[in-house]
């Protein structure tokens, strides 16, 4: 992990290192493990917020199979609770840059997460890619009883 990240509480901390291995594997598990029942997911794409730990580990895992070569740069605190993870990574011929940004709970869980990409080519391209995929999924989730 790059950046300063003493300002993080321990538990965010665990997360954020956790995380950055975690969703470039698409490791289903340990992301399960780090978000909150209730995370709200920011998309760059969609104007409605996305809710719940099921829809938004759909979104996730289907981002880290269309992306390729995630690497994250630096790390940035905003508070023990708070941090913004720089990353780089490719589809197909296009490079993408973003940022995730994280609000955690004291337990060092996912409360919310937004991500940030640019450049608009390559956005468009990851949300043509991702939006195909998840949009009969996420019909499904929202279909789900209970």
């Amino acid at each position: 992990m790059s950046g300063d990240t003493c300002a993080l509480a321990a538990a965010s901390q665990h997360t954020v290192a956790t995380w950055h291995r975690a969703l470039p594997a698409a490791d289903a598990v340990a992301l399960t493990g780090l978000l909150t029942d209730g995370v709200t997911f920011h998309s760059p794409v969609v104007q409605s917020p996305i809710q719940g730990r099921e829809a938004t580990l759909l979104v996730m895992l289907t981002v880290a199979e269309v992306l390729e070569n995630i690497r994250y740069r630096r790390t940035f605190v905003a508070g023990p609770y708070e941090a913004a993870l720089e990353f780089s990574a490719e589809i197909g011929k296009l490079q993408v840059k973003g940022v995730d940004l994280m609000r955690l709970d004291t337990e060092g869980k996912i409360l919310e997460f937004e991500v940030m990409m640019r450049p608009l080519r390559t956005l468009s391209a990851v949300a043509d890619a991702v939006g195909s995929r998840v949009a009969p999924k996420m019909l499904q989730l929202k279909l789900k009883p209970g």
